[in-house]
């Protein structure tokens, strides 16, 4: 890990820390059914968005422009800058994320418990917390 941070999930009841300063996000819309991706790093003590990917266009999730089509996906880098911390909702009433790390995957909900937002931070690596085995 460059920084020596690894990326944290914190639910309301409990966190996780994963042994990695990389990830990806993945989800499929609920309306529209179709898959994204996105990857995160850590530098200089902040997530970064590296790159994201989605299937197709719809209403309202138009590839912005400069995306390119490669592989049957529009990738493009999204123009955010560095963030503190990224907040994601972790309904228990949709399919959840999806998340890759080290050639695993896992879905969200069986690292931190649905029900509640989930907040992704840098965090200090040596934390003995594991994500749960399926």
């Amino acid at each position: 890990m460059i920084d020596g941070l690894c990326i944290a999930f914190i639910g309301v009841a409990s966190a996780v820390v994963l042994p990695t300063d990389t990830i990806t996000l993945s989800w499929t819309h609920t309306v529209e059914g179709t898959p994204w991706e996105e990857d995160y790093v850590i530098l200089r003590g902040a997530l970064v968005v590296k790159q994201a990917r989605v299937k197709r266009s719809g209403a309202g999730m138009e590839a912005p422009d400069g995306a390119v089509w490669a592989q049957g996906w529009w990738h493009y880098v999204p123009s955010l800058g560095p963030l503190p911390e990224l907040v994601l909702a972790n309904s228990s009433f949709a399919p959840g994320y999806r998340v890759c790390w080290h050639s695993e995957c896992r879905p969200l909900n069986t690292i931190i418990a649905a029900g509640n937002f989930v907040k992704l931070v840098p965090a200090k690596c040596n934390s003995n917390r594991q994500p749960a085995s399926d």
